[in-house]
């Protein structure tokens, strides 16, 4: 049996056809979060540690938004140039000069409080910092938890203090309050004489 030639010609075109619509398929249904996985990083495990245990320091008791925020604290000043790493930025000191008794003294300025207090190893297998450690986890390998506080937020406080920042406050999360570099917008004062009423 002979095919004539415009069937010859439609069969060509079907198989055309079959074959590009199957090719758009197989891309096209290709699942999306397979595209936008990020890549995992590999993290020397003194970070990890020492990001566990500013997380568990800072925020032990706090939500896995409150650790995770603290966390990307420490991102945040790395990419600000704080310190080459989360270790560097954790442990980085100053010394100022104060007025202590009608004497200058040189005082040790942690940048995060529990440094200075000179704490000691936490139980690392408690809950609290089992947590932790995955926070820490998440947010170094996969760097997870972008969105919890902007990209400028650098500082961060207990309620329990306030120490009067002239930073602009973009958070409020659990016990802390999360703060960018910006100015807190100054209010204007508008004097009216009494000429003006």
């Amino acid at each position: 049996m002979s095919l004539s030639q415009p069937i010859k010609i439609l069969i060509a075109l079907i198989f055309v056809t079959v074959v590009l619509t199957f090719d758009q398929l197989t891309t096209s249904t290709e699942p999306k979060h397979i595209k936008e996985l990020k890549v995992a990083k590999t993290v020397d495990s003194k970070q990890l540690t020492c990001m566990a245990k500013n997380i568990f320091y800072e925020a032990g008791s706090e939500s896995l938004n409150g650790q995770a925020a603290v966390a990307r604290v420490v991102m945040n000043r790395i990419a600000h140039g704080f310190g080459k790493d989360p270790c560097a930025v954790i442990y980085q000191v100053s010394h100022v000069d104060k007025l202590i008794e009608d004497e200058i003294q040189k005082v040790k300025l942690c940048q995060f409080s529990w440094v200075c207090e000179a704490k000691g190893e936490p139980n690392k297998n408690s809950t609290k910092y089992k947590q932790a450690e995955q926070v820490a986890y998440d947010v170094l390998v996969h760097d997870a938890y972008t969105d919890v506080v902007p990209k400028s937020t650098l500082f961060f406080h207990n309620l329990s203090v306030d120490p009067l920042w002239p930073y602009k406050q973009v958070a409020k999360i659990g016990n802390h309050i999360f703060y960018s570099k910006a100015k807190k917008p100054t209010q204007k004062i508008i004097v009216k004489s009494e000429n003006d009423i």
